[in-house]
């Protein structure tokens, strides 16, 4: 009898506990998805923003600058690998330049490297770009303000011959705009 006593009070007790800590898990998981679901919807996307072109280049993986016209971009910046400056006119064109900056702005070197598939507009006239310009500084681009970069085209004359090239875009325009987590580009 002293034994069945003894059974009984530790499976009472076992069975308690186990109660209990299914009762706690169901619980836990009930406020963890609570917690989940209260988190994603409070989630704001985070505002991208630079002091200097130093930030720029230091977090350049993070970072595309547009030229957006009212909600639509006809081209992307990319400051890509150490050095080199990439514009983006669709997937299958790309012109890469190296540059060099200090504090206050940032130097683009004109060049003729050119990724494409295509003979677009823009290819064409670089390919009729007289090569004496490859090496010479090009662009200066300067930080606006936190999210805007401003760009002063040293070599005017290749700049208009190239935005000539194609009457409905603009290749290299007078400003680039940081593009922000969740706002889409072309």
């Amino acid at each position: 009898m002293k034994h069945t006593i003894i059974i009984s009070t530790i499976f009472l007790i076992l069975t308690a506990c186990n109660q209990d800590s299914r009762t706690n898990d169901q619980s836990n998981k009930i406020n963890r998805t609570d917690a989940v679901t209260l988190a994603k919807q409070n989630q704001q996307p985070k505002r991208l923003s630079f002091g200097n072109i130093s930030e720029i280049i230091a977090y350049s993986s993070y970072s595309t600058w547009v030229d957006k016209q009212d909600s639509s971009f006809s081209l992307a910046l990319h400051f890509q690998e150490k050095d080199t400056l990439a514009f983006s006119y669709s997937p299958e064109c790309w012109l890469v330049f190296p540059y060099k900056f200090d504090k206050k702005q940032l130097t683009v070197f004109w060049d003729n490297n050119i990724d494409t598939k295509y003979e677009f507009d823009i290819v064409k006239a670089i390919k009729k770009s007289d090569k004496k310009f490859i090496g010479k500084p090009f662009m200066t681009l300067e930080l606006l303000n936190d999210t805007t970069l401003s760009a002063t085209y040293l070599i005017k004359e290749l700049k208009a011959t190239i935005n000539n090239s194609n009457k409905q875009r603009t290749f290299f325009p007078d400003k680039f705009t940081l593009v922000q987590e969740g706002e889409m580009y072309d």
